[in-house]
């Protein structure tokens, strides 16, 4: 049974607005910067509307484009939106993040904030300074480290090399020259070397595909050898991630792709099957979900991750309760990310 309307209306755009409000704040937003709203033709209305009359109120300049829902935009058509902008929010299920002409922005010192969860979980996982604080501790210790291994008491002993690769922080702003962040996001991430994933990756009762709104019921085996899976063993939900992979069409879904942990402790586990006002969401959530560890499948060659392997698929398998060393420091224990380690 329902029990609320979904979010809609004038009335809720307004109330929008100081959201996006203490979120752009939260971006550094200064008067005279150029903010740029981009959003879709099937994107909720009041996002871009919110947006721009947040940036307004803070003195910055502003635009709004609403490209179509069903063709990503041209090179150019992107590039001229992005050519000027001091800050970039996206509220669109393309995936911006993965095109040269943001990569172009962000080189030349632009913010990039993605968009995308349902507003219930953009107000709940609003920006925090203390989410930034772990996560930008935690990026540091990845960035130095090469190499990870990742236990779990349901038998995962999983290693990976990450030598050269960035560590990032993630903690729902774009609030300094060149960062892409994820509102609602709260995590540290990397994206291991392409061929170095070898072990056991073993998904327990519990353990959650959140593309998938899937939480897995029965043990699912996962092999890799020399970056690449080579066996899914289990039942149903093993069934589920070979589809998923399979239904990209290409080699690269089949690959390791990055890995995560995260930090913030207002992340619901839960959220992809809790019924809500407006369905949907629960992404961040479950990779924002504090000692969550996550090993992703498929693409990692946005240009945040800036990896090779390339894929349609981008499937998340997320841990609880798992251990992660770096360069054979623990890092996260148990599901527990302390930050005095850091």
């Amino acid at each position: 049974m329902a029990y609320a309307r979904t979010y809609d209306g004038p009335g809720f755009a307004a109330d929008l607005t100081a959201l996006f409000r203490h979120q752009l704040t939260a971006c550094a937003v200064q008067p005279g910067e150029l903010c740029v709203a981009v959003t879709d033709t099937a994107w909720m209305p009041a996002y871009g509307v919110a947006c721009t009359s947040a940036a307004e109120a803070l003195g910055a300049d502003t635009m709004q484009a609403t490209l179509g829902w069903n063709r990503a935009p041209e090179g150019r058509e992107l590039a001229a939106l992005c050519g000027a902008a001091d800050l970039i929010v996206y509220m669109t299920s393309h995936t911006l993040h993965y095109r040269p002409e943001i990569a172009e922005a962000l080189a030349r010192g632009a913010r990039v904030l993605c968009c995308m969860e349902p507003p219930h979980g953009l107000d709940r996982l609003r920006f925090d300074p203390d989410v930034r604080t772990k996560a930008i501790a935690g990026a540091r210790l990845l960035d130095a480290a090469s190499q990870i291994h990742i236990t779990s008491p349901a038998g995962t002993d999983l290693k990976m090399d990450k030598t050269g690769r960035r560590g990032l922080a993630n903690y729902g702003v774009a609030d300094t020259a060149g960062h892409l962040d994820f509102w609602g996001l709260g995590a540290v991430q990397a994206a291991q070397l392409e061929g170095t994933t070898e072990g056991l990756l073993v998904l327990g009762v519990g353990d959650s595909v959140f593309q998938l709104g899937r939480f897995i019921e029965a043990p699912v085996h996962i092999r890799f050898d020399a970056g690449r899976i080579t066996s899914i063993e289990g039942g149903l939900d093993a069934f589920l991630i070979r589809e998923a992979l399979q239904a990209a069409g290409d080699d690269g879904a089949w690959n390791a792709g990055h890995i995560a942990w995260g930090v913030d402790p207002r992340a619901r586990w839960t959220q992809p099957i809790t019924q809500t006002p407006d369905t949907g969401g629960g992404g961040s959530d479950i990779e924002s979900f504090a000692g969550t560890v996550q090993v992703q499948l498929g693409s990692n060659d946005d240009v945040a991750f800036q990896g090779r392997n390339r894929s349609r698929a981008h499937l998340g398998l997320c841990l609880r309760g798992a251990s992660l060393s770096l360069d054979g420091a623990l890092a996260v224990v148990d599901g527990k990310f302390d930050l005095t380690t850091a």
